[in-house]
């Protein structure tokens, strides 16, 4: 058992995802995955966080660029992902809270007031 983990540990010791800061950031979001949803869907946050980490490079900093080309691909790539990130703030607002600011309140307050207003004209 023993000889299995040195291996696991030698294996994973290269690998970016065991760096402090995404150590830290996996088990956060893991760790709120486990108590809102559960053991499986901690464990898939688990293996997407580290697979994202594997896969995906660091962003550059602004010190790496030296061309006007790489000014030019890093100010088209923060712009999208800017555009990308107020479409999904966008889906969120109008798929998931209004639905429920309207289940919660909303149609609560237009039945209240509805009745109230057809009593008066009767």
């Amino acid at each position: 058992m023993w000889k299995s983990s040195i291996l696991l540990v030698l294996l994973l010791q290269g690998c970016s995802s065991l760096e402090f800061r995404n150590i830290a950031k996996t088990g956060v979001t893991t760790g709120v995955a486990y108590v809102i949803a559960g053991p499986i869907p901690a464990v898939a946050n688990l293996a997407t966080s580290m697979a994202y980490d594997e896969l995906i490079p660091d962003s550059p900093q602004i010190a790496d660029i030296k061309t006007k080309e790489q000014a030019a691909v890093h100010i088209a790539t923060d712009l999208g992902m800017t555009a990308l990130y107020a479409f999904i703030a966008y889906m969120v607002i109008t798929l998931i809270a209004v639905p429920f600011i309207r289940r919660w309140g909303y149609n609560d307050a237009k039945a209240k007031y509805g009745r109230r207003k057809d009593d008066e004209q009767v």
